[in-house]
């Protein structure tokens, strides 16, 4: 199933059938602690409730498979010990546990019929929109999952979406929240600042032997180079095996598992509006004043003025209202649900009623309107075909390349397949990790495997791009620290850098003194022969400021400075430059797109608090409950 999985990894199809497995038996991880103590019924007990072995290894399964879906081969033993998978696995099934406990404990329950419906609005079950009970069969039978087993995770997702639900509903939200949450991300400031760099001291630096080999010594792994490998590769393309290939029986059926997501142009509007805000604080008697007033217009638009001129004297829409409340073209799920059912409902050139949303009221007109098309069979078969040829022929160039490993294992050599195949063997130079290969660039995928190989042991095949390639290491270089004889070039040069910076940072130290003492910045800076400059304003968010670099510690001060104490109280060094820097400006945020993004913020907001929430309450419930588990049987298990 997941080598099935695997070669058809492009497939939307595929990919939402794996987001079932993933979702059916796990819930979220939150971390946690647990008690290393034995457990006779399975892998661990929750509340006295077991997690049984079977459960766990069909779970720890999916998260593998999961894993596998994203790197593919290159998902090795080693990496899956380094994920610590299993603990993962074990930590979100006891989340689980907890949840579902809790739920029933309140009284939630889930019935047949919202098990059915869940089921059928599943999309992957569905066929033209409709649930297809031959289809659901279909795909549990390739889940290896029995109706049975299915509807019971399935159910008991919903239990805990429903205990989800009851802990996000109380969290509060308000306009004030929202609007500091605006502020936050708007508000920009604009640095005046000095920089001293370090490559401009590197006359004044001397350095001798001794400090040369201080510094090796006190750096010596900073020197270590890293393992070196030179391997073989060959590659196998899927285009010579096109020709082989026969898909047309498969045509008909990628267009009906595709016909909604790949050969179904949406339904599009193009709309201008006039907008009449209305504050979320209103009376009513300002409410029914601001109807009265859009009212009025709508009647002059009805009597045939110019609707964009209109727009451009009473819209309240600062985006759109100086090009007459165009809004260009929009498809479904891009404007609140009030103005977007109005909208649709328009025919080009018509003019809806009044429209309440929570900006206020609403004018629009209906420029334009595309109807929902779709392209049939025979417009796309091309497509289709050389789409399906293209993946069966790679999974053929893949069948290929693992037979021959194969031989490979069973006593061939690498030279001998290749040349019975009609394909050459690539040697590659000495190369690290990172380092790139001739003709194919970097690819660290394949460094790391042959780095991981025994010499003249073969991978199995990996795929990079359309190619698959088998890789087998033929020499190797350990990692190591060179003796400082082979490197003392590098030393002395770094060495002489370091003591620059240094020298750069007691320079602006100096100057940071002299303008705490009250001197001008500025003057204090011409004296020394430096430059003012400025950073322009910036935002809150990363840690990178303009023409100074990554400095996150001065990032979080800038937004501290204040015009009465406008400098930075230390430098700050980065990229071998050292920085002092003051406040020029602060730029208050412009509250002009506030109304247009308010919706988005709030659910933004509103998101994080959830999480945040039912992250707490998850908490609280593993504190007050009892949980124990068998390390002994997660070590036993195979990787």
């Amino acid at each position: 199933m997941l080598d099935f999985m695997r070669r058809r990894a492009r497939s939307t199809w595929i990919k939402v059938i794996f987001l079932i497995i993933v979702l059916v038996f796990i819930f979220w991880g939150f971390g946690g602690s647990l008690t290393d103590r034995s457990s006779a019924d399975g892998v661990a007990t929750v509340g006295g409730q077991a997690i049984s072995l079977r459960e766990f290894q069909r779970a720890y399964e999916n998260v593998k498979a999961a894993y596998r879906e994203a790197y593919k081969d290159r998902l090795t033993p080693e990496m899956l010990q380094a994920l610590n998978l299993k603990q993962q696995t074990l930590e979100q099934l006891i989340n689980t546990k907890l949840v579902q406990q809790e739920a029933r404990r309140i009284g939630f329950t889930v019935d047949d019929e919202e098990l059915r419906d869940s089921i059928k609005a599943i999309s992957v079950f569905q066929t033209d929109g409709q649930f297809n009970q031959a289809q659901y069969l279909r795909v549990l039978n390739m889940l290896r999952l029995t109706p049975g087993e299915f509807e019971e995770g399935q159910r008991s997702e919903l239990l805990q979406k429903k205990l989800q639900r009851l802990i996000s509903d109380a969290v509060p939200i308000n306009d004030e929240d929202v609007e500091a949450l605006f502020r936050l991300a708007q508000e920009r400031v604009n640095l005046s600042f000095v920089k001293i760099a370090s490559a401009d001291l590197l006359n004044e630096v001397v350095t001798d032997k001794k400090e040369e080999e201080e510094f090796y010594n006190t750096h010596r792994e900073s020197f270590r180079q890293p393992e070196r490998v030179r391997f073989a590769y060959v590659a196998y393309s899927p285009v010579p095996f096109e020709a082989q290939v026969q898909v047309s029986a498969q045509e008909e059926e990628f267009y009906n598992d595709h016909k909604t997501d790949r050969f179904t142009t949406p339904a599009r509007v193009h709309a201008r509006h006039i907008l009449f805000t209305v504050p979320s604080d209103a009376k009513n008697e300002e409410r029914a004043k601001i109807r009265e007033t859009a009212t009025g217009v709508l009647a002059r638009v009805r009597a045939g003025e110019d609707f964009a001129t209109l727009a451009k004297t009473y819209s309240q829409d600062t985006g759109t209202a100086a090009n007459g409340g165009d809004l260009g073209f929009f498809s479904r799920g891009r404007m609140v649900k009030p103005f977007e059912e109005a909208a649709f409902n328009l025919s080009a050139g018509g003019v809806s009623d009044l429209v309440e949303s929570p900006f206020g009221f609403h004018i629009i007109k209906a420029e334009a309107v595309e109807r929902e098309a779709v392209r049939s069979l025979d417009e796309v078969r091309g497509e289709i075909h050389q789409e399906l040829t293209h993946t069966r022929a790679q999974e053929l160039a893949h069948a290929r390349a693992e037979e021959d490993q194969k031989k490979i294992q069973n006593g061939a050599k690498l030279a001998e397949v290749a040349q019975a195949a009609g394909l050459k063997v690539v040697e590659t130079p000495f190369v690290s990790r990172d380092e790139t290969l001739p003709d194919l660039g970097r690819q660290p995928e394949l460094n790391l495997t042959a780095l991981t190989l025994a010499i003249d042991q073969v991978s199995a095949p990996l795929q990079i791009g359309d190619n698959w390639y088998l890789v087998s290491p033929r020499e190797k270089i350990e990692s190591k620290i060179p003796p400082f004889s082979e490197i003392a070039e590098e030393v002395a040069k770094r060495t002489r850098s370091e003591k620059a910076e240094q020298l750069a940072k007691t320079k602006a130290d100096t100057l940071l003194a002299k303008a705490k003492d009250g001197k001008d910045l500025t003057t204090v800076a011409t004296q020394e022969h430096l430059t003012v400059e400025e950073t322009g304003p910036f935002a809150r968010q990363g840690t990178y400021i303009p023409k100074m670099g990554n400095l996150p510690d001065l990032k979080k001060e800038a937004f501290r400075l204040t015009p009465q104490a406008p400098l930075a109280p230390q430098t700050y060094v980065w990229g071998g430059n050292a920085f002092v820097a003051l406040l020029k400006e602060q730029l208050p945020p412009d509250m002009t797109d506030f109304a247009k993004q308010k919706d988005r913020l709030r659910s933004d907001l509103h998101q994080r608090k959830q999480a945040a929430a039912f992250e707490e309450f998850l908490n609280t419930l593993k504190k007050n409950a009892t949980i124990t588990f068998d390390p002994n049987a997660l070590q036993k298990l195979p990787v």
